[in-house]
């Protein structure tokens, strides 16, 4: 009597479970970018259906719809979350991460739950997250260690901190450039702007009195620019990245905060908190265009869905505002919509994952420029060493000028291979004679008409 019973109920529901099980497995396989994101592909885009807001009030973050800006219930960052000032999603598109700066720590949320899955301990008031261009690695910025923390991806486990010589207040915001892997900073409302190793092992370069009050910046996808946000003069500062030196400012609105760039590098977007709104900076034209939110908002952080040509932006907490989230079209330039947070007092949102070129296919589909890399060290006495990236074979021409434009040196003309390659100076000139204290041009030349150049310094 039991066996029939139970034949009677479980055999029925074990064929349709045989039945059901092929058809879901079918349709998984079939959704469009599955396993796309599972690996980490460009394709990645086409899975992430959600962002998160974080909000600096409530210690708390909520994630929402792309499509339908519905967004749920908030959760806690407490306590490794507290105070949440960055979110920044993962080059696969499975993650976000947020550190707290209150909190000396961050939160891992997986996307696809919303759910915290990891936290971490690290550094003393941290700021800012950016991750490796193979997603391997996180650097994590923090202010009052004055460290970036490098972080494993797999294991989430802090490999080693790396102390920032700053001269203010402590590390800032952190910033990927796609091409050369390499991290760029700033000094946390200071004047500095470093380079950083691609593993985080080493500060590259220093550059002093870049501006006034350095905020937040970002790497153009072809790594020809960063473009930086200064709190203190209302300006964008467009620093080239293989001379590490100012060559373009634009003027936004009041105090700058977040800034972002398209995927194909044709527009930035600008986050203005005491002006209560954005600008949208056509780097084709130069145009500087205005988009105004409600009165009481106080525009933070921006981060651009490109597969939408949408930018969203947090607009902080106020009483006629209430607490939004603002999205731009950057189609026609103007604001799209707004919705409400379920948190209080927006700060930092994610909706994409952090690498341009792993977007928009531009560095697959476009040649990697000439990288004059850097030189180490820099100053230096007696020797440098000037590093330089090829996308293909060519021949160089690598010299060293005085500022006013004379040849001190031609240190090669030859062929050389693709790939980073090496050439040291002694500070010598053609002569053999010692060269002056200064600083000098280092400029690369090819055959194939590119061109970068380099400054150096030469302490006696």
């Amino acid at each position: 009597m039991v066996r029939r019973d139970w034949n009677h109920h479980i055999l029925p529901f074990l064929l349709l479970l045989l039945l059901v099980l092929p058809l879901a497995a079918a349709a998984a396989d079939a959704r469009p970018g599955a396993e796309d994101a599972r690996n980490g592909s460009p394709a990645a885009l086409d899975a992430v259906d959600h962002g998160i807001v974080a909000c600096s009030t409530s210690e708390s973050y909520a994630r929402f719809d792309l499509a339908s800006y519905m967004v749920e219930p908030a959760l806690s960052l407490l306590p490794e979350g507290n105070y949440p000032y960055d979110a920044t999603m993962n080059p696969a598109g499975t993650e976000i991460w947020i550190p707290g700066a209150s909190g000396d720590g961050l939160v891992v949320v997986d996307l696809a739950s919303g759910l915290i899955t990891h936290r971490i301990t690290a550094g003393d008031y941290p700021i800012s997250i950016a991750f490796s261009g193979d997603g391997d690695l996180a650097l994590m910025a923090c202010r009052d260690s004055e460290t970036i923390e490098v972080i494993d991806t797999a294991t989430y486990a802090v490999l080693h901190s790396l102390p920032v010589p700053t001269t203010y207040l402590g590390a800032g915001n952190i910033a990927l450039d796609p091409i050369s892997g390499r991290f760029y900073a700033v000094d946390w409302y200071g004047d500095d702007f470093y380079e950083i190793a691609p593993d985080g092992s080493a500060v590259l370069n220093t550059v002093t009195d870049l501006g006034s009050s350095l905020w937040q910046l970002v790497v153009a996808p072809d790594g020809q620019y960063v473009y930086v946000t200064d709190r203190g003069t209302d300006q964008v500062r467009v620093v080239d990245r293989a001379s590490l030196t100012q060559v373009n400012a634009f003027t936004v609105g009041d105090d700058p905060w977040g800034i972002d760039i398209t995927g194909d590098g044709s527009k930035l977007v600008v986050a203005c908190e005491d002006s209560h709104d954005a600008y949208i900076i056509d780097l084709g034209t130069s145009a500087v265009i205005p988009v105004a939110f409600d009165a009481g908002a106080a525009p933070r952080d921006v981060d651009i869905l490109d597969g939408e040509n949408l930018a969203f932006v947090v607009g902080g907490h106020s009483t006629t505002a209430g607490d939004p989230v603002y999205v731009i079209d950057l189609a026609t330039n103007g604001l799209l919509t707004s919705f409400q947070a379920t948190c209080t007092n927006t700060n930092t949102i994610a909706v994409q994952p952090q690498m341009h070129e792993d977007l928009s296919g531009v560095a697959a589909t476009t040649p990697r420029p000439l990288l004059l890399l850097a030189a180490h060290p820099n100053p230096f006495n007696p020797v440098t060493r000037i590093e330089f990236s090829l996308a293909q074979d060519a021949t160089v021409d690598l010299a060293v000028y005085d500022l006013q434009g004379r040849r001190v040196r031609l240190l090669t003309h030859e062929r050389r291979p693709e790939g980073v390659n090496m050439v040291l100076w002694d500070g010598r000139d053609e002569a053999g004679r010692a060269a002056g204290s200064g600083v000098y041009l280092v400029r690369l030349i090819t055959d194939r008409g590119e061109s970068a150049g380099l400054k150096v310094a030469l302490l006696k």
